[in-house]
Formats: C-alpha cells, structure tokens, sequence
C-alpha cells in the first residue's frame, strides 16, 4: 500500500467515526425524547471487601510518610503524611467506593438510565472544606520548614486545591435496541446482559435489577426486542465485559 492510500484510507476512516458519531448523536437525541414504558430503580452497593481493602493501602501509604517523618525527624513529611492518610481514607470512600443510585427507563427505542454516587450533601461540604484546610496547612509547611518539604507538602497542596470544587454529579447513559438479543442473567446479584445479535457496543450492556423482578423485566423488554435466548450464568466472568 502506497503512502497516499494509506492516507486516503485514514481520512475515510475518520470520515466513518465522524459520521458514525453525528448518527449516534441524533438516535439518542430521539432516545432521550421517547417516552417510558417501564421504569425502575436500585441502590447498588459496593463490595465491603473492596472499601476494606481501600482504607488498608490509605493507611499504609500515609503511614510511609509519617515513618519516614518521623526516622528523618521532618515535620514537614509528618503533616503531608497525616494529611495525604486522611484524603485517601475520603478519596476511598466517596470517590472509588461509594454506592451508587441507579434508575432506568424503557423505551420503544433503548433504555435510558441515570447513575449518581450517594454521598451526602454535607459529606461534599465537608471535603471540600478539608481540601481548603489541607492546601492552607501544606503551603504554611513550606514556608516554615523551607524549600525541601516542598516536595511532599506543596505537591499535596496542589492536590488538595483541585477538590475544592467537589461535588455530586449524575451520568446519563443510553442503550439503544438492536433487533436481536441474548440475554444473560446473574440473577442472585441482579445483572442482566443485553447483547445485541450481532454484538454492537451501542446496544450492548450490562444493567440492575432487583433479582425478583427478572421476569417482569424480561416480559417489558420482549414487547420491542426479539430475545433469541436467555442464558442464566453462575459468575461475573460469564456475563461478559459490558459496562
């Protein structure tokens, strides 16, 4: 293939993405305005091992801080230390770990669902205060203890500084039918596979539910799909890697 073929291809491949993405655009657009059917809604927990496991590498890494403050007689690595161990520990539980509130519409066209972290009001007015607290704390460690805490406290300042605009923020996604499906179920933990025949990443998720509501759901989904399949899966794996 020749240099110009080969930017001739590029360009017509890019032309497809831009094209593809106008015609999502404007299918989402009639997804959003489509009127629901069905509609239901979940708190989806996260493991208690994973936030466990979270708070333990936290508190591990802020204490290498404070060790090494403590071994180097530096107050400078003491405070980052205590600090950077209390914004792990906030970062683990509202940012990495926390529950989230899920609620789905079905439409003719897709499904449509909203996904917010629930974290209270005064947890984002708290952080954020802290994050303010902790950006004044590390620059006056600079100036006291000199140029070489620097390193540690000024870099945690700059960290700090950018959750002082902490707040909540809820995502909307879309799914857009297909005509053909197999569904997989992982009932005991409520998620269902939605894959599109032949497999398109635009009509291909995973969704909640509560797991006494599987065949009401399925009854609402087959009214504008055709479900070729239903396939019921032991583990996570089986599901498929579709968010």
């Amino acid at each position: 293939m020749s240099k110009t073929d080969g930017i001739t291809e590029q360009t017509i491949n890019e032309l497809r993405c831009e094209e593809e993405c106008k015609l999502r655009d404007v299918l989402d657009a009639k997804l959003l305005k489509s009127p629901a059917s069905y509609e239901w809604g979940l708190r989806l927990k996260e493991p208690l091992h994973d936030r466990i496991f979270g708070a333990i590498l936290s508190m591990i890494a802020g204490g290498l801080f404070i060790y090494m403050g403590v071994s180097k007689v530096s107050i400078g690595t003491i405070i980052f230390g205590i600090i950077f161990t209390f914004m792990l520990l906030g970062m683990t539980r509202y940012l990495f770990s926390p529950d989230k509130d899920l609620h789905y519409k079905l439409t003719p066209l897709g499904i449509i669902y909203t996904e917010k972290d629930t974290i209270p009001d005064v947890a984002y007015t708290i952080m954020r205060g802290f994050a303010w607290f902790s950006a004044v704390a590390c620059l006056a460690t600079v100036i006291y203890v000199g140029p070489l805490a620097f390193v540690g406290a000024g870099g945690m300042a700059l960290l700090a500084v950018k959750f002082t605009g902490f707040h909540a923020v809820t995502k909307t996604v879309t799914v857009q039918f297909a005509k053909d499906y197999k569904i997989k179920t992982l009932n005991k933990a409520g998620i269902m596979c939605l894959c599109s025949q032949p497999v398109d990443i635009y009509c291909t998720r995973r969704i909640h539910y509560e797991p006494n509501q599987e065949a009401e759901l399925l009854e609402a989904l087959s009214q504008y799909i055709n479900i070729e399949q239903v396939i019921k899966v032991k583990g996570h794996r089986a599901l498929g890697y579709y968010d």
